[in-house]
């Protein structure tokens, strides 16, 4: 049997083959520690058994991401995420449009004179 994160964050494994190890090695505690502190773990195994092993990992990443995003934003978790990135996408949007239309009001200005005439400034003595 493979040690899991559960040894490592000193927890006992109950059951003779822990559900976690695969996906919650030894060598990677962090994300134990991550889970555990928004999760109950025995949640999170519950749910890892009602599932097919082949979408278990799936699962597991769902779940780090999600208790991610809840450590470094309790209010809004991975919503905060989604929000910020929405308004940035939404200010280059803006950003873009007001480039087109400097760019098009730059074309029908000075530039769009003839090159090589001078005006001099007319002076009434």
């Amino acid at each position: 049997m493979e040690p899991c994160a559960c040894e490592e964050a000193r927890q006992k494994c109950t059951n003779e083959y822990c559900v976690l190890a695969p996906y919650l090695p030894a060598n990677n505690p962090e994300v134990y520690a991550c889970l555990s502190q928004v999760f109950e773990i025995s949640v999170v195994v519950k749910n890892l058994k009602d599932l097919e092993p082949s979408q278990r990992q799936k699962c597991v990443d769902s779940y780090y991401f999600e208790a991610k995003y809840r450590l470094l934003d309790p209010v809004l978790g991975y919503d905060g995420l989604v929000r910020h990135l929405q308004r940035q996408i939404e200010d280059l949007k803006l950003g873009l449009e007001m480039d087109k239309r400097g760019a098009q009001g730059f074309a029908r200005g000075p530039l769009s004179q003839s090159y090589g005439t001078t005006t001099t400034p007319s002076t009434s003595d």
